[in-house]
């Protein structure tokens, strides 16, 4: 399924073109606004294939996707001609003031990461090179790549204004005119050669002179109250003049207010949340780190990672370091070393798939495949995440380690921790983090949380779990070919598994053999379906093509009657494939457990790829 597909098939689970009344994204969540949260089918679209789970937090549906999200998004927008990339609407659900700060902060720094997170790897690689002696810092180039990584953090008020204006949906050049007033050189020079304290302005007030480079807040808030200045301009001015008396009123009003008071305030309140978390990381730098190196997975899953990307910014403007940003570097690390455990523990291909691919993802950066795809399903894994995050953090905090730009956790942004007296306290929590959390997950995944290990049971087979587990038996494949994503199937009763767990196969080869030791129970009159009972109950339905019952036994021919005794890899059947598909019919393969809720589990062997006749595709539990 291409990805034009799958956002088609998410527009049509979420109810629907007319339920939709916003959607945004960030780096992995397709964050959706609907009409009426009722009309999604919630267990189809958690079962999508591609779908990593689904959340409802603070009036949003959030669609987990992973790092393709991007492009899904482009897709869906595409179909969706009524939408547009502005200001999420507000649900209909009442939310409270704290996730909609968090909200509206995620939203409005999400957007101005890619150039922050740019330029932090160049630092780091920078401050690499350096120490390394393979750049010096005396010299022309080490002079332009100082100004190309640096810019986007001096000028980062710049791109907060841009981006807070798209949020507020108000105009993103007056924004940016604040922003320069704020980085005007007059004053950024004043206060950093400490000149002057303030100045007067119409000799009746004081206006403080500030350094407002790589802040955050204060631009935050000035382009709030620039929203409803030059939105109330436009709208009551007379429309001949709004275009030219607008801008003018607004910059009059809201440049000095914000010089005055607004910015102040929010660089004040900027300086307070810093110092106060540096308070308590200096107050107990290894308890600090313990907690929140251990609550940021849950913190990842009801989105609340969000409120710290602010915090993490702020200390970078107010200290030029960021205690808070090496804890969740490490966090991340820990996350994708437990599912690598799990990947070693794991007997089940499928999970073993899962494990090693998100585990891959997590180191570069990416935790909701591996938060969701393994650490919510298993405890043990879950917890030694947890666990090792927090114990890396908290020797990390002991030993002074830092960031010194924003950048995305990543075994690519190493070079960011580097450096002023940092290096040992990030190496020695690193090195805590992934022996701990790899160790944790282990002890805990084949000692206390054993249970967790046996093979996944599908929603239908849930209602199954008082049963004990017996013994298992081997379902083959009965042709060769290609394996199929279900979601790929022409068919809703196929494609939805309402017969039974479902292997669907596009066929290369025309030989059709029995895919277990049995006996036939019936051959359809069309000879295009053949069912089977295995010697352990099982009842295996044999389907060739869709919709082929139409041609009426034509292009098929069986080897067997009801009654037979056969083999697994027995031929039973064969059909001519390409005469099939010259009719206009799809010539699909579909091997189908009829009687699969009377077993404790059935695994699948493969998720894709290349199958050949009588190569085991699926395990049943019994």
């Amino acid at each position: 399924m291409n990805n034009k597909e799958f956002a088609s098939k998410i527009i049509e689970l979420v109810g629907g073109e007319k339920n939709i009344l916003s959607l945004t994204h960030c780096v992995t969540r397709l964050r959706f606004v609907l009409k009426n949260n009722q009309l999604v089918d919630e267990q189809k679209l958690s079962n999508l294939d591609g779908v990593m789970g689904i959340q409802k937090q603070a009036g949003q549906f959030q669609v987990i996707i992973g790092s393709k999200v991007k492009k899904v998004y482009h897709e869906v927008m595409n179909l969706l001609p009524n939408q547009s990339e502005k200001e999420e609407v507000k649900s209909q659900e009442k939310v409270n003031i704290f996730s909609r700060i968090v909200n509206t902060l995620s939203a409005i720094l999400v957007p101005s990461l890619p150039p922050i997170i740019g330029g932090g790897m160049l630092k780091g690689l920078m401050y690499l090179f350096v120490t390394l002696k393979m750049l010096n810092p005396e010299s022309g180039t080490y002079f332009i790549l100082n100004i190309t990584c640096d810019s986007m953090f001096y000028f980062f008020p710049f791109l907060i204004a841009a981006s807070a204006a798209k949020r507020f949906n108000t105009n993103e050049y007056m924004a940016m005119a604040l922003a320069g007033a704020l980085l005007y050189p007059s004053m950024v020079n004043a206060a950093l050669a400490g000149e002057m304290k303030s100045v007067r302005f119409l000799n009746l007030v004081n206006i403080p002179v500030i350094n407002y480079a790589q802040s955050i807040v204060p631009i935050l808030l000035g382009v709030l109250v620039m929203k409803y200045v030059y939105n109330f301009l436009e709208e009551k001015l007379p429309s001949m003049t709004t275009a030219i008396l607008a801008p003018l009123f607004t910059l009059l009003t809201v440049v000095p207010i914000m010089l005055f008071a607004i910015a102040p305030l929010g660089f004040e309140i900027g300086e307070v949340v810093a110092r106060g978390l540096q308070g308590l990381i200096d107050f107990s730098p290894f308890l600090s780190g313990l907690v929140i190196g251990t609550l940021r997975p849950f913190m990842v899953l009801v989105g609340m990672h969000h409120a710290l990307r602010p915090i993490v910014q702020q200390q970078i403007a107010s200290y030029g370091y960021s205690s808070m940003a090496a804890f969740s570097y490490l966090s991340t690390m820990a996350q994708a070393t437990a599912p690598f455990a799990m990947f070693l523990i794991l007997k089940n291909k499928k999970m073993k798939q899962i494990a090693i691919s998100s585990s891959l993802s997590g180191f570069l950066g990416i935790t909701e495949p591996a938060l969701y795809g393994v650490l919510v399903k298993y405890k043990a894994a879950f917890i030694g995440a947890s666990l090792g995050g927090g114990l890396g953090s908290a020797f990390a905090s002991s030993l002074h380690a830092r960031a010194f730009a924003s950048a995305m956790p990543s075994v690519l942004s190493i070079p960011v921790y580097l450096g002023k007296g940092s290096t040992l306290g990030f190496l020695v929590g690193l090195a805590v983090t992934l022996v701990s959390t790899f160790t944790l997950t282990t002890l805990l995944a084949t000692t206390v949380f054993r249970k967790d290990l046996l093979e996944d049971k599908s929603e239908n087979e849930k209602t199954n779990n008082n049963k004990l587990a017996q013994g298992t038996c081997e379902i083959h494949s009965p042709v060769q070919g290609e394996l199929l994503q279900l979601s790929e199937v022409p068919d809703d009763t196929f494609a939805n598994q309402l017969l039974g767990r479902t292997i669907a196969i596009m066929p290369t080869d025309e030989k059709i053999v029995s895919p277990i030791d049995g006996e036939v129970e019936f051959v359809f009159d069309t000879k295009h379906a053949i069912g089977l009972v295995g010697k352990n109950g099982e009842e295996i339905l044999i389907h060739l093509g869709i919709d082929t019952v139409a041609l009426k036994g034509q292009y098929f021919e069986n080897f067997v009657k009801k009654g037979d005794k056969v083999k697994a890899g027995e031929c039973i059947a064969k059909f001519e494939i390409e005469k099939v598909k010259a009719a206009g019919f799809n010539p699909t393969v579909l091997t189908v457990v009829t009687n699969d809720k009377n077993y404790l589990s059935i695994i699948d062997e493969f998720e894709e790829g290349k199958i050949f006749p009588n190569e085991k595709i699926m395990n049943i539990v019994y």
